[in-house]
């Protein structure tokens, strides 16, 4: 499997590479480099123009990100292949309206670009002594400075556009999805998404086989794979919002006492611990904790003098979806588990094995309910999906 090449770090976001993005470059040398216009020049022209568009397309993801951050949501990078750049953030926001300002955020970018383009486009027209916008065109793939500014200008409106098309999970497509979630349940507003962006996906497949442009069935697969990923990681995030914590933790005979020596703790194995006093939870023994701590010598100390006393719990009532959020941010594996402040049990991050098993035949038995509505085509790729 190829890995995506680091080319830095923007806002605290890991920006990288995919290596099929040589492919860019193949396609650069097809176009600009070979043939009877082809030649050095013309070459160098058309790896600037890519090189700037994908420059265009990384801002757009960052101002994706940027408005991410604002609002709190982690995004964990951004990686940039061969027909666009993909923004990955921790959770899609639940609130509409932050939706929707992330979703925008991105062809703002784009229009902001477009309109910084159109002063020099402006006095470029003027020395050229254009009389019509159809005057710009006999320029478009011109190896000069003003047919890189058109060319660019252009592109940004492009992204726009594109991106702003209702097609799930383009920028458009999640704008769609915020606005029906206001009406109905945010499961549903994904699903009529999802289908409506794998239906534009199929259009575009057969439009660029029909004209034979093969980009188009290349972004047209992207398009239709993302949104049965997105619309399958809601379908998850639903399920799990609806299981309780508790029914998942483990007793873990009973944790142990903070005057308790360490070796006591390790009584069947290193593993992460819950410290108790009374019943209640007052630290955590975390596993890495107490090996260090055995390697410098156990004689004499306590659990008292090793726990971390900073510790997440977790209501035997709160969501799954929830608790799994919380370990993410505190980066933790395992969260102590009450019921009236009294200890419950453990939650560990091994117990996410059962939360799927739980989750899968419910997914099924949905599908089933929606698969008398939805197409054959769709309800063939849920199906393989949840196998």
């Amino acid at each position: 499997m190829m890995h995506a090449i680091g080319l830095g770090n923007v806002y605290g976001i890991d920006v990288k590479v995919h290596p099929t993005f040589g492919l860019v470059l193949v396609w650069v040398l097809l176009n600009w480099g070979v043939g009877e216009d082809g030649g050095v020049v013309p070459f160098i022209f058309g790896l600037t123009v890519v090189l700037l568009i994908f420059g265009c397309v990384l801002l757009h993801e960052l101002g994706h990100s940027v408005m991410a951050l604002h609002y709190g949501v982690r995004v964990h990078d951004i990686t940039l292949w061969p027909f666009g750049g993909v923004a990955r953030i921790e959770q899609v926001p639940a609130r509409p309206r932050v939706e929707v300002l992330i979703a925008l955020a991105g062809p703002a970018v784009n229009v902001a670009i477009a309109v910084a383009l159109l002063p020099p486009l402006l006095l470029f027209a003027v020395i050229r002594g254009f009389d019509t916008p159809s005057d710009f065109a006999g320029y478009l793939y011109s190896a000069t400075p003003g047919g890189l500014l058109i060319y660019l200008a252009l592109t940004n409106l492009m992204l726009v556009l594109f991106n702003l098309l209702p097609a799930f999970p383009m920028d458009g497509g999640r704008v769609l999805r915020a606005t029906l979630s206001a009406i109905m349940s945010r499961e549903v507003a994904t699903r009529a998404a999802v289908l409506i962006g794998q239906s534009f996906a199929v259009l575009l497949f057969a439009f660029g086989v029909w004209f034979g442009d093969y980009m188009l069935p290349i972004v047209a697969v992207f398009i239709a794979v993302a949104a049965h990923a997105e619309g399958r990681a809601v379908r998850v995030e639903s399920a799990m919002r609806k299981l309780r914590v508790g029914q998942f933790a483990l007793w873990d005979m009973g944790g142990t006492a903070p005057n308790h020596p360490l070796t006591f703790a390790l009584r069947g194995g290193p593993r992460d611990v819950v410290v108790i006093d009374q019943g209640r939870v007052v630290g955590m023994l975390w596993r890495h904790q107490l090996l260090h701590a055995l390697n410098g010598g156990a004689a004499g100390r306590t659990v008292a003098d090793v726990m971390d006393r900073q510790v997440y719990i977790a209501d035997v009532d709160d969501s799954v979806y929830d608790v799994q959020q919380r370990m993410n941010q505190l980066d933790r594996w395992a969260v102590p588990i009450t019921e009236d402040g009294l200890y419950r049990g453990i939650f560990t991050g091994d117990r996410f094995v059962h939360v799927y098993h739980q989750i899968n035949p419910r997914l099924l038995s949905r599908f089933a309910r929606a698969a008398d509505g939805w197409s054959n085509t769709v309800g063939d790729a849920l199906r393989a999906w949840v196998k």
